[in-house]
């Protein structure tokens, strides 16, 4: 598949939920330097910010006001996702290298960029369904959680030459755990609470 426009990205993120591995491979042998990967990695991250922010639009007061911290501060929350990004990539990437993986940091923060572009295009469809149908937003976002995980191995299965899907499904339930210790106490400094979150 050529990838020459924004709708030939779409076309490869939907089969990207089909065909995982197949599709990482098109766009990791795209030729990219790591400065365009560095600022391919902070436009996903300002795109995921802008849908969480539209999306309070529709929330109660209450609610906006308990996320005020969040969206009238973008910056600093910008920053905070972007480290969050590259550094899932870096743990993720050491930690199948301990285990005589062959892939490199580079490859594997593509994939993560690429897994943030399908999983935004997953959060406008959450976006619209919260509008028309709120719901179904439980099971959108339950979705958009098993595809998190489901892109993830095949992703790392695919970068490092893993066969034990079942092994790395551990490694990255257990990465995750690390990864969501730290940023629990990172939004905890700034004031969003697990409370604040269910209620988004």
């Amino acid at each position: 598949m050529k990838i020459d426009s924004i709708s030939s990205l779409i076309q490869l993120a939907v089969a990207s939920l089909r065909t995982p591995k197949k599709s990482l491979r098109i766009v990791l042998d795209l030729v990219i330097t790591m400065p365009e990967l560095i600022q391919a990695t902070a436009l996903v991250v300002a795109l995921s910010m802008m849908l969480p922010i539209i999306s309070l639009m529709f929330q109660p007061a209450e609610v906006q006001e308990a996320m005020k911290a969040y969206s009238t501060n973008p910056i600093p929350v910008f920053f905070l996702q972007l480290g969050i990004l590259i550094g899932s990539a870096f743990i993720i990437n050491f930690i199948s290298q301990i285990f005589k993986g062959y892939g490199t940091f580079k490859e594997m923060l593509t994939a993560m960029v690429w897994m943030q572009f399908i999983l935004i295009i997953i959060q406008i469809l959450q976006l619209v369904l919260s509008i028309i149908a709120p719901q179904l937003n439980g099971i959108v976002l339950l979705f958009s959680l098993m595809m998190m995980v489901y892109l993830t191995v095949n992703f790392i299965m695919e970068i490092h030459g893993f066969t034990n899907a079942f092994a790395v499904t551990t490694g990255v339930f257990g990465s995750f755990f690390g990864i969501a210790l730290i940023l629990s106490i990172l939004l905890a400094i700034l004031g969003i609470t697990p409370e604040v979150i269910q209620n988004v």
